[in-house]
């Protein structure tokens, strides 16, 4: 896929992200993954899954206060096993989950990054080489 492509692709995900309904919090691994995502803008509860308690209890907490959660993990063999984990005690605690949003930034973002937390610096990276295609291509 091309950069501009995966670029479009990565931007219409997370504008889709941002106008999802503001009480649907955003599950993550980490605390990195939490600071890119607000770096790009996200302003909505964002949730860590790796702070020492159980996948469950986390699950379990959110139960009376959302009907939904939106799971964004990374895409290597951890992140996966998290995504199942999470999805599993989503259903046991009757929580609706998202991973369309996961699945879709996987399809853009799988050749160039790997998780979650390198987002904003693939942004950052492709806007400046296709700024600088656009700039070779006119002179």
């Amino acid at each position: 896929m091309r950069l501009k492509e995966e670029l479009e692709g990565i931007l219409d995900i997370l504008e889709r992200i941002k106008n999802e309904r503001g009480d649907i919090p955003i599950i993550v691994e980490g605390k990195k993954d939490v600071k890119a995502l607000q770096s790009l803008g996200i302003q909505r509860k964002i949730i860590k899954i790796k702070r020492g308690e159980s996948i469950f209890r986390i699950i379990e907490e959110l139960r009376d206060e959302h009907e939904k959660v939106i799971i964004l993990t990374d895409w290597d063999a951890s992140g996966g096993g998290l995504c199942y984990k999470i999805k599993k005690a989503c259903e046991a605690n009757t929580i609706a989950y998202d991973v369309e949003y996961r699945k879709q930034v996987i399809k853009f973002l799988k050749k160039e990054v790997k998780d979650v937390e390198s987002i904003p610096s693939f942004i950052e990276r492709a806007e400046k080489e296709i700024y600088s295609r656009f700039n070779r291509e006119k002179s």
